[in-house]
């Protein structure tokens, strides 16, 4: 384990390992995550530990409770409801900024993204895409604290909670994408709110079934 850390960014390194960890739920929801324990399994001081588990607060994965230490955060319907709530008018936001006025190579990357995601079958393999789609539609607001903050959403996170090694409805999802590019490709700002609210409302309802069937938490 020591070895795979080893490297000249040790905190992202650390940062990354957690990071999996939680999100495959090797650390189960609730569970008390130790500091010093994790350092002395990972081979490395407590200061890339604490960078890591500070981060991973940050983005609504793990909970600090004071003078009791850190603890997985489970996703519930409440937290994936609103994190869809706040995705979907950053999504809006970002495509009332952009829509019209992208140029051709834009247009051609963000289509290209797109079937990256229509090729990908692969849970990791998705993830990567999905967010590198999703990520460049923000992008193209030309808003970078837009941007920044759209990265760090807690229910992007979660949906690989949820999801588990399963694309469910991965067909409709990326029919959703392509509509978003075309609505985007034609400058037609009501087909493009209409679009990205069907695919975030998809994306919502695949987190709750998930979350029903788990008995209300995962």
């Amino acid at each position: 384990m020591t070895s795979t850390l080893i490297g000249t960014n040790l905190n992202e390194r650390v940062y990354e390992e957690l990071r999996a960890r939680v999100l495959s739920r090797r650390h189960p929801p609730e569970a008390k995550i130790s500091l010093h324990e994790l350092a002395a399994e990972l081979g490395v001081s407590r200061s890339p530990v604490h960078h890591a588990l500070t981060r991973l607060v940050s983005q609504g994965l793990l909970t600090v409770r004071p003078r009791r230490g850190y603890y997985v955060t489970p996703v519930t319907a409440q937290a994936v409801a609103e994190g869809y709530d706040v995705r979907l008018a950053l999504e809006l936001l970002a495509c009332e900024r952009a829509i019209g006025r992208l140029e051709d190579d834009a247009l051609q990357e963000f289509g290209a993204l797109l079937q990256r995601t229509a090729a990908a079958i692969s849970h990791e393999e998705w993830d990567s895409a999905n967010a590198a789609f999703h990520e460049y539609q923000i992008d193209l607001a030309g808003n970078a604290l837009l941007s920044g903050f759209y990265r760090e959403l807690s229910v992007n996170l979660m949906m690989q909670v949820i999801r588990a090694g399963h694309v469910e409805g991965h067909e409709n999802l990326v029919t959703e994408h392509r509509r978003i590019v075309e609505a985007f490709t034609a400058g037609d700002a009501h087909a493009a709110e209409a679009a990205i609210r069907t695919h975030i409302e998809t994306g919502r309802r695949i987190a709750l079934d998930a979350i029903e069937r788990a008995g209300g938490v995962l």
